[in-house]
C-alpha cells in the first residue's frame, strides 16, 4: 500500500533526525542539505583554529593523524568531491575521512547521519533483479545503511486520481484542512536540533527484552543448514540506533518498549522491501550484505563444481562453452542465468577462454 509505505518512509526520516533545511516546492517539499548558494557562502570560510579567541585560519597537521573534533565547530570544505572512495572510507572504515589539501594531511572524524537517494540503475526498478543490481553501489557501501526503502511508481487509478487532485489543488492555492495545523519549519528544526544535542536516552529493560526476542526469533529461522541468514548483529546495532532515535523524537530519557516496537516495524519493512528472496520465499539479508541471496550463491557454487568435474573428466582440457551450458540446463539451471554467471566468472578471472568457444577454470578449487 503506497500510503503505508509513505508513512514508513516519513517515520524513518523523522527517526533518523535530519539537520537539513527544507526547500518549498509548488506541490511538495524536498529535503536538501541546504540552499546551494548559501551553503557555498558559509563554507568558503576556512576552519577556525581557535574559536575562543575568534582567530580564523587553517589548522595545519604536520603528520597524518586522526583529528578530534569534540566540542569544536568544524567547517567542511565543499570542494572535496564525495566520490565512492571518499564515501567508502567514511561508511566502511571506522567513520573517518582522509584529507590531503592546502598543506593539510589528516584523517578527520565523520560523525553524521547520511540520507542518500538514488535512481534505479536501469531507469526503472526491476523487481526480478536484486536491490544491489538496481542500485549502482557496491554491497560494501549499501550494507552500511540501517534502512533502505524501495519506492516504485505503480499505476493505480484510485491513488493516481487522489495525487492529481492534490497537486492541482495546490496550483489553485487550495490547501487541505490537514495542512492548517502543520508545525512551523523553524520550530521543527529547533526541536530536532534540541533533541539531538540534549536528549541521550538509555535502553530500558523492557525495550532490551523486546529487541533481544526479535533478534533471537529471526536468527532461529536461519538455524537450518540450507536456511538463509535473516538478520546479523549489524541489524541489531541498527535496531538500537532506531529505537534511541524514536525516543529522542519524544524528548524521552528512556527507550521504552514502544520505541523498540517502532524500530522493529521499520526494520521489518526494510527487510520485506529489499531483503526478500523471491526464489526461496524467505528473508535473506545476504541480498544486501553480499549482493546476492543464498539461493543464487548456491547455484554459482553448483556451476563451479560442474565445471571442475567436467574438466577432470576431460583430463584438464578446456570445455566447450555451449556444451557446458546445455549440461547445466539439464541439471535444472536457467540458461540466461548460467550465461550471466559465466560472464561474471570470466570478468573476475576465475575462468578463462584459452580459445574461442572454450572455457576452463583458471585454477582448481
Amino acid at each position: 500500500d503506497r500510503r503505508e509505505r509513505a508513512e514508513e518512509v516519513q517515520e524513518a526520516l523523522l527517526t533518523v533526525g535530519l539537520s537539513s533545511t527544507i526547500r518549498e516546492g509548488s506541490s511538495y517539499e524536498v529535503v536538501i542539505e541546504g540552499e546551494p548558494t548559501e551553503v557555498l557562502r558559509k563554507l568558503e570560510a576556512p576552519v577556525s583554529s581557535s574559536p575562543q579567541e575568534g582567530v580564523v585560519g587553517w589548522v595545519k597537521v604536520v603528520k597524518v593523524e586522526t583529528v578530534s573534533n569534540e566540542g569544536v565547530a568544524w567547517v567542511y570544505d565543499v570542494t572535496v568531491e564525495p566520490t565512492r572512495t571518499f564515501i567508502s572510507e567514511c561508511l566502511v572504515l571506522h567513520n573517518t575521512v582522509s584529507i590531503a589539501k592546502a598543506g593539510i594531511v589528516a584523517t578527520l572524524n565523520a560523525r553524521t547521519s547520511i540520507l542518500a537517494a538514488a535512481n534505479p540503475a536501469f531507469g526503472r526498478y526491476l523487481h526480478n533483479r536484486p536491490v544491489t543490481e538496481n542500485i549502482d553501489l557496491p554491497p560494501t557501501i549499501l550494507s552500511r545503511f540501517d534502512l533502505i526503502f524501495v519506492i516504485t511508481d505503480t499505476p493505480n487509478a484510485e491513488r493516481d486520481r487522489a495525487l492529481a487532485e492534490y497537486v492541482l489543488d495546490f496550483h489553485r492555492q487550495y490547501y487541505p484542512e490537514a495542512l492548517e495545523h502543520v508545525i512551523p519549519r523553524d520550530l521543527l528544526k529547533k526541536y530536532i536540533a534540541y533533541a539531538r544535542k540534549h536528549v541521550k536516552p538509555r535502553l530500558s529493560e523492557e525495550a532490551k527484552k523486546k529487541l533481544v526476542d526479535f533478534y533471537v526469533e529471526m536468527r532461529t529461522k536461519s538455524q537450518g543448514v540450507d536456511s538463509p541468514i535473516a538478520i546479523t548483529p549489524r541489524q541489531l546495532e541498527a535496531l538500537v540506533r532506531l529505537a534511541e532515535a524514536h525516543a529522542k523524537m519524544a524528548l524521552s530519557e528512556v527507550v521504552t518498549e514502544k520505541d523498540a516496537e517502532a524500530a522493529i516495524e521499520l526494520m521489518m519493512a526494510f527487510l520485506r522491501s529489499v531483503g526478500y528472496d523471491v526464489e526461496s520465499k524467505r528473508i535473506d539479508i545476504d541480498i544486501v550484505m553480499t549482493g546476492q541471496p543464498k539461493s543464487q550463491r548456491d547455484k554459482i557454487v553448483m556451476i563451479l563444481d560442474m565445471l571442475e568435474r567436467m574438466m577432470k573428466e576431460s583430463g584438464g582440457e578446456p570445455i566447450k562453452r555451449e556444451e557446458f551450458i546445455e549440461h547445466a540446463v539439464e541439471k535444472g539451471l536457467d540458461e540466461p542465468f548460467v550465461r550471466k554467471v559465466l560472464d561474471k566468472l570470466y570478468e573476475s578471472g576465475e575462468i578463462i577462454e584459452p580459445r574461442p568457444g572454450y572455457i576452463m577454470l583458471l585454477k582448481s578449487r
